[in-house]
């Protein structure tokens, strides 16, 4: 009678993990095989499953009431081999480890990144992939194997490599280079894409889906490809490609034991890839660095015979008889619950599972204060008020003892920067802290800001969207605007400084920084001349008509010209009014003017950032609430209501005055200061 071994598998998606389980199922003999696939994942990358399809008479995809389906399945299983760590599948974990069992438990860790500490249940067996997990996995006591995925001998003949050529299109005389991978992060295709760059005469081939999941990865390379390099998508013949190669590149920087490294051996080809610490030394023999020049690279192996797909088969087969003399490991029940969490506006966390039990959830600040304190069950979740950058510390206890507790890092996270505003002078305000908290936690920077173009070119170190676009897989998620909202901002917006208002919902040291804008030169249409902007968004700000007439005119005596950049028609004598107002020919305006003379307003912040020297005239804002410049003030008048806390700006109401509105003293911060008090600034 056959023995009957169950696979249970996350996904079946294109992948490592996928491609190890058709490997084992190809090579094993005499044994009743289920698959059970815990997740669908995608119906569009199905290449190792369908072809495990093919194999297998019991196919299944867990839906619904994953726990119930599997119960039933479970039913005459001699074992249950799952191509994961069970904790990770934690709708099905207490089915596969109930109490009665009559099953023996194998588990296959796939990746580096698991900690064996936070194992609630210890199978029957382990079967390695790699024996970087005899080290990690050294303490636990159950039977320990490790079966790596095979490598055989799969050198062509020169004639089948030319056929291989010619079913590609691959040129006869040209090198080729493949390269085989997801497009994700991690498999690190963008620097793939450079040394392609490096070496025009040869042709480069990548083969891998690219999956909507890490679009924010792919999508920005494939707009720059060298006409070098051919992208090729997820293909159910990457054998063919090793065939048709010279030389095979594989990027990475995150792996467990690659099998498409196994794959490149067999065919004998040069490999130009990164020897990682967990790989133990496995490929060292195999690997050229990868700065390693590929016009003199030469293969110098032999295709070792120790490890080939028949013994591959048979140690399997051996490590399935093992298990099946072995007692059946009857260990205690745990709460089998996930703890996750996330930071996107609100930080927030879930406990999911089966428990009867009681969770502590708390949150503190960095400074030890409690903000949050809850008790919760499993399958719920909490989430705090507070929205502003905290470097939060999370607890959980179960039964009074600590199971949980996270410090928020940052590092090698997505987090999104949205800005709230579309006002020029905030998006120029604002973005450079959205770099400064890329450099400070080490973490991958989303910006949404309503003036990407003149940001994205010149900040490559962060990924621009627009606003309301979608986006994916995110950690952490702040939001920079003028809220009036304590959960939203730590202090009042109208009293610091415009940029602190956005380094202290991202919790920064606050610096004034010059922020980088991108813009074209142009010719200069008008000669040695000074650009003005007299107009902006609120009454409060405006100067009086007489004072812009006086500098205008003294300003033509000096031998200047006079250029308006505001966009509403010019009402003054001796001032050329721009007939182009877009951004670009305003920058370029700007660009080549001697000085600015403007207000508290966008153009103002606009030409500061453009390295212009500035001079602003603002009597109604505190002297350090914008930036440096040379600033006209008078304060033996009514002076800096907008940074008063006890007022509340109307954007709604123009004549916006707190103090004396609809008095004669109605803006006289502005209309007290004189043409002569702005000429002798400028003098």
């Amino acid at each position: 009678m056959f023995m009957k071994i169950l696979f249970l598998a996350p996904h079946l998606s294109t992948g490592g993990m996928p491609a190890f389980l058709l490997k084992r199922i190809e090579c094993l003999s005499g044994i009743d095989i289920t698959v059970v696939e815990y997740a669908n994942y995608s119906d569009e990358y199905v290449v190792q499953k369908n072809r495990i399809k093919s194999l297998v008479s019991n196919f299944y995809t867990l839906q619904g009431d994953k726990a119930a389906q599997l119960v039933k399945l479970l039913e005459g299983i001699d074992i249950v081999h799952v191509d994961e760590m069970i904790e990770r599948l934690s709708d099905v974990a207490h089915v596969v480890y109930s109490e009665d069992r009559t099953w023996r438990i194998v588990e296959t860790c796939h990746d580096v990144s698991f900690d064996p500490k936070s194992k609630f249940y210890h199978p029957d067996a382990y079967a390695f992939c790699t024996p970087y997990h005899l080290k990690t996995f050294t303490n636990v006591s159950s039977y320990k194997k490790v079966i790596e995925f095979p490598i055989d001998d799969k050198v062509d003949s020169f004639y089948d490599q030319m056929e291989a050529r010619k079913i590609l299109g691959f040129a006869n005389n040209k090198k080729h280079v493949v390269n085989i991978g997801l497009w994700t992060p991690g498999k690190n295709q963008g620097e793939g894409l450079e040394i392609a760059r490096k070496y025009p005469h040869m042709m480069f081939h990548f083969v891998g889906n690219q999956a909507a999941n890490f679009q924010q990865y792919w999508k920005p390379l494939m707009k720059d490809l060298p006409e070098n390099v051919r992208i090729w998508g997820e293909r159910n013949d990457t054998d063919r490609f090793l065939k048709a190669a010279d030389i095979f590149m594989f990027n990475s920087t995150w792996e467990c034991n690659p099998l498409v490294l196994r794959e490149a051996i067999s065919h004998q080809l040069p490999i130009v890839a990164r020897n990682l610490p967990q790989y133990e030394d496995m490929f060292t023999p195999y690997l050229h660095p990868i700065d390693t020049d590929l016009d003199t690279i030469v293969c110098n192996y032999n295709i070792p015979t120790n490890n080939t797909s028949l013994k591959f088969g048979i140690d399997h087969d051996v490590l399935y008889r093992h298990v099946l003399t072995l007692p059946i490991t009857k260990q205690e029940m745990k709460s089998n619950i996930t703890i996750s969490q996330n930071f996107i506006e609100n930080p927030f966390l879930e406990i999911k599972g089966s428990s009867i039990n009681k969770f502590r959830v708390r949150f503190y600040d960095d400074k030890g204060v409690l903000h949050y304190s809850s008790e919760i069950g499993a399958n719920s979740w909490v989430k705090l008020n507070r929205q502003y950058f905290t470097k939060w510390i999370t607890r959980v206890w179960e039964n009074n003892k600590l199971i949980y507790e996270n410090v928020l890092n940052l590092k090698g996270k997505r987090v999104y920067i949205a800005f709230d505003s579309s006002s020029l002078g905030d998006n120029i305000a604002w973005v450079a802290y959205c770099l400064e908290f890329k450099k400070k936690h080490n973490c991958h920077v989303i910006v949404s800001t309503f003036k990407n173009f003149l940001f994205k070119d010149v900040y490559p170190e962060l990924e621009f969207v627009n606003p309301g676009d979608i986006v994916l897989d995110v950690y952490a998620m702040y939001k920079i605007g003028w809220f009036y909202d304590s959960n939203k901002e730590p202090a009042l917006p109208n009293t610091v400084n415009l940029q602190k208002c956005a380094a202290n919902i991202l919790g920064l040291d606050y610096q004034e920084i010059r922020p980088r804008i991108s813009y074209q030169i142009g010719n200069n249409l008008y000669g040695r001349y000074v650009t003005i902007a007299t107009n902006s968004t609120a009454g409060c700000k405006f100067w009086t008509k007489e004072g812009w007439q006086g500098v205008i005119n003294y300003l033509v005596e000096q031998g200047y010209s006079v250029v308006n950049v505001s966009k509403e028609r010019n009402p003054f004598d001796n001032c050329i009014q721009i007939e182009d107002d877009s951004m670009e020919n305003t920058m370029n305006v700007i660009h080549h003017s001697e000085f600015f003379i403007g207000l508290s307003s966008g153009l103002s912040w606009l030409a500061w950032a453009m390295g212009k020297k500035v001079v602003m005239i603002s009597n109604f804002t505190q002297p350090n609430h914008e930036f440096s410049c040379i600033r006209i003030t008078k304060k033996n008048v009514c002076n800096g209501c907008w940074n008063n806390p006890k007022f509340r700006f109307d954007k709604g109401d123009w004549n916006w005055c707190p103090i004396h509105k609809g008095t004669d003293r109605q803006f006289e911060c502005h209309t007290a200061i004189t043409a002569q008090d702005v000429i002798d600034a400028i003098k």
